[in-house]
């Protein structure tokens, strides 16, 4: 027992499995890796209040984020490698790893490598092996990772299979890109099949460094290049582009899976957000005109017509847009031409029936189409939905749906069902500084959907909002706060009341402290609290 102890405090990797052994283990017949955990998921997410998915940290911050890397954290590295290069063994390798796992990789890899390629110390034969060491039986993340970034330094195919498989899951798939473009040939059909085996951030990784050098690939960008499980929207222009959207539409027809991969494409252009949108792309007049035009045959499920409907309302929007865009291939005929093309699918009335159809479908895809449709067609689906929700009391969907009513009556009803069903003891544990997302958190999602609406419903849901202020996760807290905002304090309720009060000693967010100050002297409450 104290040998085994030894050991496991000597070398962190002693008795582990290692990631890309689990990764294997995990491969399904296709080559597809289905399960977003990592054997150091505990360890290594210990002490934060929230998990990214797998690649979302190192995705946001490489999409988001810039500045510069800590020159003494890269130097430490560098020199650490170095030896490790010289004088290869437990000892060395042993230092390197526990650096590594105390070290946000993304942030220093570049100015590290950099250094590394400068250094007249490095013994090259022993860093290649060090190195495929690393990504081959590391079992912590960011060993893997320097691993992968390392062997993508030398060209050579020995270590193919190692880094492409390492790519199938999406915490990986960015460093395995970059190592592929710089080590491996034929890169680019490589990155091509791996981009056909991830969903999530390592699919984004993948597409925007994909060259579209053959039918195979524009046509895949296209039908399947775009849909993903982060957004859509990351990936939209590159799509259009690379695939050649606005002349593959202009065919005089067109086949279902391209249709539909387009309206994917055209729904995320429309949707804006953190990349490129509509009005970025060159080609977005004739890529609409000729979707619409293949719409009028082709457009027969509520999915299909919602991209319609989106289409409808771009081409509705008013103001200094529109001018701008006259210069980027609009006209006032062309954008007509294409609203009478819109109305000529939206007036179809077997609408209705489908979309009734979709909203109980099972198939939670197809109902929040037929859901998003439904709204757009002005279709009263109130009680349809609330009929669901009590078969799915934890639908935090459904609740968001719900909120969106402007009938005192209405809301009064939800708020009594999710009184008495949601476990608002269970949410009401304390207050946190939670994020508040991910599964252990739907009922306070759930609650988190109410308290967005319940500020311009004076006095209802007092309950729900003194839960709310007890909740750790902080947007629970601020959207109770921003109720008692908007209320007068008589209708404030005793409960919640206390629950503020509470708060003014318990609150662990700075933000939140400052915003509950700020409320207690504009209802004159600061001396009221204390007395009582």
């Amino acid at each position: 027992m104290i040998n085994r102890l030894n050991q496991n405090t000597l070398y962190p990797w002693a008795g582990k499995p290692s990631i890309y052994e689990y990764i294997v283990s995990a491969l399904d017949d296709q080559g597809r890796f289905n399960d977003a955990g990592l054997p150091d998921d505990d360890e290594y997410w210990a002490g934060h209040s929230v998990r990214w998915v797998a690649g979302g940290m190192d995705g946001t911050f490489s999409h988001h984020a810039g500045g510069q890397a800590d020159a003494a954290k890269v130097q430490a590295l560098v020199q650490l490698l170095v030896k490790q290069s010289r004088n290869p063994g437990s000892k060395t390798r042993r230092a390197t790893y526990l650096k590594l796992m105390q070290e946000d990789v993304l942030s220093i890899i570049d100015p590290l490598l950099e250094s590394l390629r400068q250094h007249p110390g490095v013994v090259i034969s022993n860093l290649y092996q060090e190195a495929e060491w690393f990504a081959r039986s590391g079992a912590h993340r960011n060993v893997v990772k320097l691993g992968i970034a390392l062997l993508g330094q030398f060209e050579t195919e020995k270590h193919r299979e190692l880094v492409v498989t390492l790519g199938k899951h999406d915490e990986f798939t960015l460093y395995s890109a970059v190592a592929i473009r710089g080590s491996l040939d034929n890169a680019n059909e490589t990155l091509f099949e791996l981009a056909k085996a991830v969903d999530g951030w390592g699919k984004i990784q993948l597409v925007e460094r994909l060259e579209p050098q053959t039918q195979e690939i524009r046509d895949w960008l296209l039908r399947h290049g775009c849909r993903n499980s982060v957004m859509n929207e990351y990936l939209a222009c590159y799509c259009a582009r690379n695939g050649g959207l606005a002349a593959a539409l202009s065919q005089a027809s067109v086949d279902l899976e391209l249709y539909d991969g387009a309206g994917v494409i055209l729904s995320a252009l429309l949707s804006g957000g953190p990349a490129e949108d509509i009005d970025d792309y060159e080609d977005a007049a004739s890529a609409v005109s000729d979707f619409l035009r293949h719409s009028q045959t082709m457009c027969v499920t509520a999915a299909q017509l919602s991209v319609v409907t989106d289409i409808y309302d771009f081409l509705n929007e008013d103001g200094q847009r529109w001018e701008q865009r006259y210069d980027r291939g609009w006209s006032d005929d062309r954008r007509e031409a294409c609203k009478r093309l819109c109305e000529n699918v939206i007036r179809d009335e077997g609408w209705p029936g489908k979309i009734w159809e979709g909203i109980r479908s099972q198939d939670s895809a197809v109902r929040q189409h037929a859901i998003h449709t439904a709204k757009r067609l002005r279709l009263d689906i109130w009680e349809e939905l609330f009929g669901q929700l009590q078969a799915h009391p934890l639908d935090s969907h459904l609740y968001y749906e719900l909120v969106h009513t402007d009938e005192p009556e209405r809301m009064d009803r939800l708020v009594r069902y999710a009184e008495a069903h949601l476990p608002l003891e269970e949410i009401a544990s304390g207050p946190k500084d939670e994020i508040g997302y991910g599964e252990q958190y739907g009922p306070h999602q759930c609650l988190q959907s109410l308290l967005q609406a319940l500020d311009v419903f004076e006095g209802l849901g007092t309950k729900l909002i003194a839960a709310g202020l007890r909740s750790p996760a902080t947007m629970n807290r601020n959207m109770a706060l921003k109720c008692l905002e908007a209320w007068p304090l008589s209708v404030w309720g005793e409960e919640a009341a206390t629950a503020l009060q509470e708060l003014t000693v318990f609150e662990p967010n700075e933000q939140v402290r400052e915003r509950i100050a700020k409320l207690l002297q504009e209802k004159e409450l600061t001396a009221w609290l204390i007395k009582s």
